[in-house]
């Protein structure tokens, strides 16, 4: 995964620290980020592995990526993908980052990520 945050987006929000346990059914399904945000995927205990789809309709993955304990992953707005956690003792979160001209609607997760296909 290679994308980089451009530098004059803004952190908006920070999630809590999810295990297998508590991680969102959400974020092991199909979906993205909304318009004008990133999402940075933090791994501080165990593994993930990323999925990435070339769009909301592939069942197939265009990249697979395993990101380990003290290494993250960034995904760019509107990037189809879904992720595993590798280990039972898997911990990560997520921030996000949105360009400030982005109006972001929603409440919680859901103010910056998108499940809803066609």
């Amino acid at each position: 995964m290679k994308y980089h945050i451009p530098v004059h987006f803004r952190h908006t929000r920070s999630t809590p620290f999810w295990s297998k346990e508590t991680v969102p059914q959400a974020l092991l399904t199909h979906h993205n980020t909304k318009q004008g945000v990133y999402g940075r995927l933090s791994v501080m205990n165990g593994a993930v592995k990323f999925f990435g789809f070339a769009n909301e309709q592939a069942t197939e993955p265009e990249m697979e990526v395993v990101i380990e304990a003290g290494q993250f992953g960034v995904t760019p707005p509107q990037y189809w993908h879904r992720i595993e956690l590798l280990t039972d003792d898997t911990w990560f979160n997520l921030d996000f980052f949105a360009d400030p001209q982005a109006t972001l609607d929603g409440k919680g997760i859901g103010q910056v990520v998108n499940t809803h296909r066609g």
